[in-house]
């Protein structure tokens, strides 16, 4: 009996999706649709470096980004930003001084799939190509941040991040497009060990 309730307690915690809200700073360069009623795409109309965020902040917890970049979407990236910084138009997270308070994975386009942080980059998961499904796990209670590319987990993650932060999202070329799959609250990590992990001190 106490097994079945058990078991019963665990169904009625599931993953919590959350709507997809994005702080547009240029509004000039990026255009949104919704897609089925829950997914939102990003359609970027200029060729320059820019970023958006989302609004929600991440804490108590562990929360999840899904993303799928498309038409010359490789020049993407998806990561965190500090909650206490506004992103200005123009911004990259691989740029002197914005790059102070961003990381970003970055696609096929900028390299071999570097993860940049304060200006220092790091070689070693595996560089995503369009239409892969990207997904960025923040983990507030380990202060992690960890990449997927089509579900496999990729070996370099960011450490000892202390503080709230916001999910972001780079790009580069008119007419890409980043299609936000979903945005969730998870009831536990989904990730683990793999071959040839490195830390990236945030």
């Amino acid at each position: 009996m106490k097994e079945n309730n058990e078991n019963f307690r665990l169904q009625l915690v599931r993953d919590k999706d959350f709507p997809v809200a994005i702080i547009n700073s240029d509004p000039l360069d990026f255009d949104f649709a919704d897609v089925d009623g829950k997914q939102k795409k990003i359609i970027k109309k200029l060729q320059k470096d820019n970023s958006i965020s989302l609004t929600q902040v991440l804490e108590n917890g562990t929360w999840e980004l899904e993303v799928q970049f498309s038409n010359q979407g490789q020049t993407g990236g998806i990561g965190i930003v500090k909650e206490s910084f506004n992103i200005p138009a123009d911004c990259s997270p691989y740029t002197t001084p914005y790059n102070q308070n961003m990381a970003s994975y970055a696609g096929q386009g900028w390299g071999s799939g570097q993860v940049y942080l304060k200006g220092n980059l790091t070689n070693g998961n595996i560089s995503f190509k369009d239409n892969q499904i990207i997904k960025a796990e923040y983990d507030s209670e380990k202060g992690t941040l960890i990449f997927f590319v089509d579900g496999v987990q990729q070996p370099i993650y960011i450490t000892g991040i202390k503080e709230k932060v916001r999910f972001i999202i780079s790009m580069y070329y008119a007419g890409a497009t980043c299609t936000i799959r979903s945005l969730k609250k998870l009831t536990r990590p989904t990730s683990g060990h793999v071959p040839n992990e490195q830390t990236v001190q945030w």
